[in-house]
């Protein structure tokens, strides 16, 4: 088993899927200034930890 198909690895990526689709939907909006990250912590190969951003910047 490679480490991309592990079953951590696998919901995981789902999970990052969700965040970014979340964040694209409430950052591609009108009106919206800022950014937004997503980061990864890695160990092994295999997905530790998921971490999302968005800042604001008010106009």
């Amino acid at each position: 088993m490679t480490h991309v198909k592990s079953p951590g690895n696998v919901k995981k990526v789902t999970q990052l899927e969700s965040a970014v689709a979340e964040m694209l939907a409430e950052v591609l909006r009108r009106g919206f200034f800022g950014t937004a990250a997503v980061e990864l912590s890695i160990q092994d190969g295999t997905i530790q930890h998921i971490r999302r951003r968005m800042e604001r910047i008010e106009k």
